[in-house]
């Protein structure tokens, strides 16, 4: 297969509301910005993915509203109804067949325009679930319980976390919780699904991501610093929560395997210069570091307060900020962004710097995403 190298990216700012705009506007506020910083027109993008949500932002074929500001008329273009570092996957395999040598990947949200937990109620079967009134929030708690209760761990590690997470986003420009929230306020905010409460659970959000991928033959033209796409993968879990233990994840796992082995990594703990996990709960900020393989099952929480560096999650990840489908695709740029820094800085002469992304879909990590990034 070719090669392929994210040369480019840019993401917004990302708010509770983004009134002023519309979905085309928010996307055209990423896109513009990054082909300018490229030196780049439309004409040099050969295909368009982009992820959105038909349910979020209520109306069919999401992606027919952004059709203009990606540039897709006359080209080959494609949406997938997932987070998009799913829709990455889409446009690496068409620069690594060789079918093309430039795409332009875009995801966007505006989740405060929709009804969150009505949409979220729609994602599970009709029949069992969904009468039940289940929705994203009570299901978190479901998978937090179970998580704490396996491992016998204290609900007070769940603010202890989170309060982590936002002393790094507070340093973040583009998160959406830049306030730095301590235990304290965590651990006394309102208990939104026991033995969550409010900021506990990642925001909704406005906001969009784009990323320029090239071919290797290409990435020159565009960049003297590409970030190399090593190695993916990808696994999709049961659907129904009943039929896997919530305070784990094989599909995770299997991702995870997955991308090291075809990055050549055979201990990433000690390889990974930076990590980058969708975590909608301070839950899930521990459990995908174990599920990843940094750390010991049960021992994510101990890890992240004893030997944490800033090189997990340094953006403070979702629970910073979590606009719709645009999440994964934001911690890919996240950690594209440490690597470029990091090859311009104090890693050494043609060393490569590995970084991991993950992004994910479904119903409490049905479908997990793991990207294993290089300079």
């Amino acid at each position: 297969m070719e090669p392929v190298a994210i040369v480019g990216w840019d993401q917004t700012v990302h708010e509770k509301s983004r009134t002023d705009l519309n979905y085309a506007e928010l996307v055209y506020e990423v896109v513009q910005p990054l082909m300018e910083s490229l030196s780049i027109s439309y004409s040099d993008i050969e295909t368009v993915v982009s992820a959105s949500s038909d349910f979020s932002d209520g109306r069919t074929i999401s992606n027919m509203a952004i059709q203009d500001v990606v540039g897709a008329p006359l080209k080959s273009e494609s949406k997938v109804s997932m987070d998009g570092a799913f829709a990455l996957i889409y446009g690496y395999a068409r620069l690594a067949s060789g079918a093309f040598t430039t795409a332009l990947v875009v995801a966007h949200g505006k989740l405060s325009e929709g009804e969150p937990r009505l949409i979220a109620n729609a994602a599970w079967d009709p029949i069992f679930l969904r009468p039940l009134g289940l929705d994203d929030h009570t299901a978190l708690g479901l998978q937090a319980r179970r998580y704490l209760d396996r491992h016998n761990l204290k609900e007070d590690l769940l603010s202890e976390i989170a309060a982590l997470s936002y002393a790094a986003s507070s340093q973040n420009a583009y998160a959406h919780r830049r306030e730095g929230y301590t235990r304290e306020m965590v651990c006394t905010s309102e208990l939104l699904a026991d033995p969550l409460r409010a900021l506990q659970v990642a925001p909704e959000s406005d906001g969009a991501c784009a990323i320029l991928l090239a071919s290797g033959e290409r990435a020159a033209q565009f960049t003297s610093k590409p970030i190399w796409l090593r190695g993916v993968g990808s696994c999709y879990d049961a659907h129904s929560p009943g039929q896997r233990d919530l305070a784990e994840s094989m599909a995770l796992r299997q991702a995870a395997r997955e991308a090291y082995g075809r990055a050549g990594m055979s201990h990433p703990a000690e390889e990974l210069a930076v990590a980058e996990v969708l975590d909608l709960s301070s839950c899930q900020t521990m459990l995908w570091a174990e599920e990843l393989g940094l750390c010991p099952s049960g021992r994510g929480g101990e890890w992240l307060l004893g030997q944490r560096s800033a090189s997990y999650n340094p953006s403070g990840g979702a629970l910073g900020a979590q606009p719709g489908f645009a999440t994964g695709l934001v911690r890919i740029t996240e950690v594209a962004q440490y690597l470029r820094n990091a090859a311009g800085g104090s890693c050494a002469p043609g060393r490569r710097v590995y970084g991991l992304a993950h992004g994910m879909t479904g119903c409490i990590g049905q479908a997990h995403c793991v990207w294993i990034l290089s300079t």
